[in-house]
């Protein structure tokens, strides 16, 4: 064998010798190619010193070079394919050192197959394919529009992000024209060799790095991306309609990159927003769900947890399957070595579906706490891969109380992640932040929440709380309250990962928290924590930071009922007058509300005496049903359990069904709900609203409430029955 590569090097060397010649350095480069399938880790190191040979890698690269700079030998059909599998060779071997956490060839290979993808020979031989998917490629097109991709795509880009953006800037606009050009029916016989062109071209133009964390935007490609994403979307119909057994293997090939390239563009928040507004995504992903290829399905789950919202989940036929096919898919991969890479996969993306608070009861319900504490505890698992989103995982279902209790209950667990907390010398970062986050939610936010809202000086004026991806705008924004002297608590300035003790302090010693709202803001437990705990806490004002976005969920909870600024509709100094106006909003309110608090002994201690206003409403008989309340009704419930001086104030136009509304609120979120009306009570009527009083019509009102829980959305007056309803 070192005989055969001494002989391939020397070969590669001369270049342009006669046909018999090349022939054999043909054959010997696709026996070297083919060999190279059977790396593995056993075998790894005497690849490496078989392959990684330095006078052969020259020679490879010099031909490269030869390549992008002039173009020679892109007419020579037996060089470029002997070239061709000896990328492949390397391309494998570079494949398994990068899952050793190796890498072996950036230096002298990668800066070559860079410079030929983005060379104008690419950029004509991408302009010279037909317009259809069923053509047959050529040495140079299938050298230059595959070989040379997927050469790239096992290197990771944001080493270098510059280089690996250089064949997107380069093929992205011609790569985007030739799609759009092509024979739409043409697509369902694409051919082998286009299907591959497109997989890996795709990966190197539509995810050369990662966006999310690079300062790099792919504002620059947001058009191209656009136009593509609604270019196979537009396919999806064609590929899914009734088709002959002859086609069905070819249209689930097509089907399968199409979906994995729609949700690569997920990942792209610009994009993703956008997608989000194309009408008939979500219903042509869903008709696709049942599809009999695993990869292809989850892929299809994983685009709809990017681009779902509660409304959404709430009109599904059957919302459960999402649950059951998760739950299905860690089940049949957590124990299995070649799945790894799978489960990591399925955890990264269930993240995205646990913001949804009615995905949560259906995993609940499926005993999904018990996979992901052993995915936690167990030290087979990957740390930051495996664990660290198993932890995310389970602290967006801590907001459920059922599971929050559930995880209290497990001792052994519980003395895990305290464990994991504290280990700062051997646990990474952020896998003891998301165990501390974790243990914050289960332990430690119901004291915090118990101490008393103080109104003294705080140590800032105002905390930005935001998500990395909003990063640029957020920054804009501190810079501009910093420059208008006010003091201001960002994680950029305090530290990096602040963990959510941090957090809370920074909230607590904060007079105004800015909640800067966007999907990834709500994908991301951290800053439901954050956002959850400032609720409890402060004064919020909302920042839209993304177009189009309307909070929903536990967001949408949180921020019910208050106006936003937007820093996306409008221009920014505009958005950022406003945003001054209410911060002075806040300032005044809290001087009132200071007021307020220092005469509440006085109001306490005058509390026996009637108030005048309560004269008017007298005490009479309610019906038995309160769906038959009028306001009269509602307005002598409120004086009879002594709530005239508080929630009569804010319920004072209410009949008996909006009362059974209030009522299902304060079910669906006690805590929110009690800090909304407490806020409108100081706001409205300059009043406080004590927990005594919140608890008493919780309590009072039960026994007119119906039997079964009702959903808010579905309540009916004519049908709701009592307790007393139903003994009658």
């Amino acid at each position: 064998m070192i005989f055969l590569r001494e002989y391939i090097a020397d070969q590669l060397r001369q270049r342009e010798s006669n046909d018999f010649i090349q022939d054999l350095l043909t054959d010997l480069s696709v026996l070297f190619a083919n060999i190279s399938y059977h790396i593995n880790n056993t075998n790894l190191i005497p690849f490496k010193q078989l392959l990684l040979h330095q006078p052969l890698v020259n020679e490879l690269a010099t031909c490269l070079n030869e390549i992008s700079t002039n173009g020679k030998h892109l007419d020579n059909s037996r060089l470029l394919k002997s070239i061709r599998f000896l990328l492949l060779m390397f391309q494998r071997l570079e494949k398994k050192q990068t899952e050793n956490d190796e890498s072996c060839l950036g230096t002298l290979l990668l800066p070559a197959v860079i410079k030929c993808m983005s060379s104008s020979y690419a950029v004509d031989t991408l302009t010279g394919l037909e317009q259809n998917f069923s053509q047959k490629l050529t040495e140079r097109q299938m050298f230059l529009l595959t070989t040379c991709p997927l050469f790239l795509r096992w290197y990771p880009g944001d080493h270098n992000p510059d280089l690996f953006l250089q064949p997107a800037r380069t093929l992205l606009t011609p790569f985007t024209s030739w799609v759009l050009n092509c024979q739409s029916d043409s697509i369902v016989h694409c051919s082998e060799e286009v299907r591959d062109m497109i997989r890996h071209l795709n990966v190197i133009l539509v995810r050369p790095i990662d966006w999310e964390t690079s300062d790099n935007s792919s504002q620059e490609f947001y058009d191209d991306y656009c136009k593509l994403v609604s270019q196979w979307i537009s396919f999806l119909p064609i590929i899914t309609r009734t088709e002959s057994s002859s086609e069905a293997s070819d249209r689930t090939t097509i089907t399968r990159f199409i979906v994995q390239d729609l949700y690569n563009f997920t990942l792209h928040p610009s994009v993703l927003n956008f997608m989000t507004t194309i009408p008939n995504l979500i219903p042509t992903l869903l008709k696709m769900t049942d599809i009999q290829q695993d990869e292809t399905q989850l892929n299809i789950y994983r685009c709809l947890g990017k681009i779902m919202v509660e409304d959404d989940i709430k009109t599904m036929a059957h919302p459960d399957k999402i649950a059951m096919i998760y739950i299905k898919f860690l089940s049949n991969s957590i124990g299995d070595v070649k799945k790894k890479d799978r489960f990591h996969s399925l955890l990264e993306s269930l993240i995205n579906w646990v913001q949804h608070d009615q995905l949560k009861v259906y995993l609940l319900d499926q005993n999904i706490l018990l996979l992901l504490i052993r995915c936690t505890m167990e030290t087979k698992f990957d740390p930051i891969k495996a664990q660290k989103p198993a932890l995310e995982i389970l602290l967006a279902l801590s907001f459920k109380n059922d599971a929050s209790s559930s995880l209290k209950r497990n001792q052994q667990f519980m003395n895990y992640i305290r464990n994991l907390s504290k280990n700062t010398i051997s646990t990474d970062a952020s896998l003891q932040r998301a165990a501390e986050g974790l243990l914050w939610k289960l332990e430690k936010e119901t004291e915090a929440v118990a101490k008393p809202t103080t109104t003294s000086t705080h140590q800032f004026d105002i905390m930005i709380s935001y998500s990395h991806s909003d990063k640029q705008i957020c920054h804009q924004i501190h810079e501009q309250l910093v420059k208008d002297g006010f003091h201001v608590w960002i994680d950029r300035e305090q530290m990096h990962g602040a963990t959510m003790i941090a957090m809370a302090e920074a909230i607590e010693n904060s007079n105004i928290i800015l909640i800067c709202m966007s999907d990834t803001y709500k994908q991301n437990v951290y800053c439901q924590s954050e956002a959850h705990y400032a609720f409890e806490r402060r004064r919020l004002i909302r920042l839209i930071m993304k177009s189009h976005y309307k909070p929903d969920g536990w967001l949408g909870i949180i921020v019910s009922g208050k106006l936003y600024v937007d820093f996306v509709k409008l221009q920014f100094q505009s958005a950022y007058d406003r945003l001054k106006v209410e911060i002075n909003q806040c300032h005044q309110q809290k001087t009132t509300l200071s007021t307020i608090i220092s005469k509440g002994k006085g109001l306490q201690k005058s509390s026996a005496i009637v108030d005048p206003s309560v004269e008017q409403y007298s005490i009479i008989k309610l019906p038995h049903c309160i769906n038959q309340w009028t306001n009269d009704h509602v307005k002598s419930f409120l004086v009879s359990i002594g709530l005239q001086d508080t929630l009569l104030m804010l319920c004072s136009r209410m009949d008996g069904h909006r009362l059974i509304h209030l009522y299902e609120m304060c079910m669906m979120n006690r805590e929110s709900m009690f800090q909304s009306l407490k806020i409108e009570l100081v706001e409205g009527h300059h009043k406080l609203f004590p927990i005594n009083d919140y608890v008493t019509f919780l309590h009072e009102i039960k026994k007119y409430v119906p039997l079964t829980s009702v959903p808010l959305k579905t309540v009916q007056p004519e049908r709701i029955s009592t307790a007393v309803c139903n003994v009658m």
